[in-house]
């Protein structure tokens, strides 16, 4: 019998917020997924996941509409989407941000969202409870509350794809975002069990020495983020810059799990699940698994 076509991926976004705890101190907000999780399950990621029909609505649209409009959304994009279609990801990365982390990317009455208040902070505790209950849509959510929301406070910064032999797969937009002010991340308790501000290097070294668990994705942009140095230099990097997908492929390397990367020797030639010698020469652009992290093998030589 031939072999069955890999699953198809499904649209999600993810977004890297970002915080200057102190001058030339840049932190990260990771979240840790639920042991129970059907992805990443015990792993620390970027909050987000995959988009909602609704991600589309006309009422959706029209809040993100003074921000951002879906023309502009396609081009940022550089996909053949409907631009509609493409706003979706802005609009449901927003979403996602709020309903894992609580925080809310967001204008009302002409002003950012903040929760200094105790009353607005509870009443927007109360949204997003219904949300994840399912008592409430975030279309209702934003009309009620009159919300702007607040796409151009994401950054488009690149697009990783599931590999082939993954059992589910996704096709992920990462964006890049400054946290608001006034606002404090809180796990929703459901599918991530914590919420922890730390700067790349130290997500890096603790994936390292076993204490937390990093997907290649994710490690690949904190190391990334370290090569960009500043925050302002974080954001400033996705201007003009043009995005082409990620996809990984899932190798044996020697006597270890690895997996590479476009731009890798090996790459092209290559089919997820082959074996490739321990010992070549490059360019490389790949991981490989090692004390239970993954390490970054770039440069000429390897193994």
């Amino acid at each position: 019998m031939p072999a069955a076509s890999p699953p198809t991926p499904a649209d999600s976004a993810t977004v890297v917020l970002l915080r200057e705890a102190a001058p030339n101190r840049v932190e990260v907000l990771l979240v840790a997924r639920h042991a129970q999780s059907r992805t990443f399950a015990g792993a620390h990621v970027f909050p987000g996941g995959m988009l909602d029909d609704a991600d589309q609505s006309a009422e959706l649209v029209q809040a993100v509409a003074p921000r951002m409009s879906p023309d502009m959304a396609r081009a940022l994009l550089g996909e053949d989407l409907e631009p509609t279609a493409a706003l979706a990801f802005w609009i449901g990365t927003i979403r996602e941000l709020f309903e894992e982390a609580g925080i809310l990317l967001a204008d009302a009455d002409g002003a950012p969202v903040r929760f200094t208040d105790p009353a607005t902070r509870d009443r927007f505790a109360s949204h997003r409870r219904a949300l994840l209950d399912g008592a409430l849509t975030f279309g209702a959510l934003v009309t009620r509350e009159k919300l702007v929301l607040r796409a151009d406070a994401l950054r488009y910064y690149s697009r990783w794809i599931t590999p082939v032999q993954a059992p589910r797969r996704y096709d992920a937009r990462f964006f890049f975002a400054s946290v608001p002010a006034d606002q404090t991340p809180l796990h929703d308790d459901r599918e991530t069990t914590s919420a922890e501000w730390m700067t790349p290097a130290d997500a890096l070294a603790g994936a390292a020495a076993g204490s937390l668990v990093l997907t290649p994705p994710t490690a690949r942009t904190l190391e990334d983020l370290i090569d960009l140095g500043s925050l302002t230099a974080i954001l400033a990097s996705t201007e003009g810059r043009r995005v082409t997908p990620i996809l990984p492929k899932v190798v044996q390397i020697g006597d270890r799990m690895g997996v590479v990367y476009p731009g890798d020797v090996d790459y092209a030639a290559t089919e997820s699940g082959a074996t490739l010698p321990a010992e070549s020469v490059g360019p490389f652009n790949r991981v490989i698994m090692d004390d239970g992290g993954w390490r970054r093998i770039r440069g000429e030589r390897g193994g």
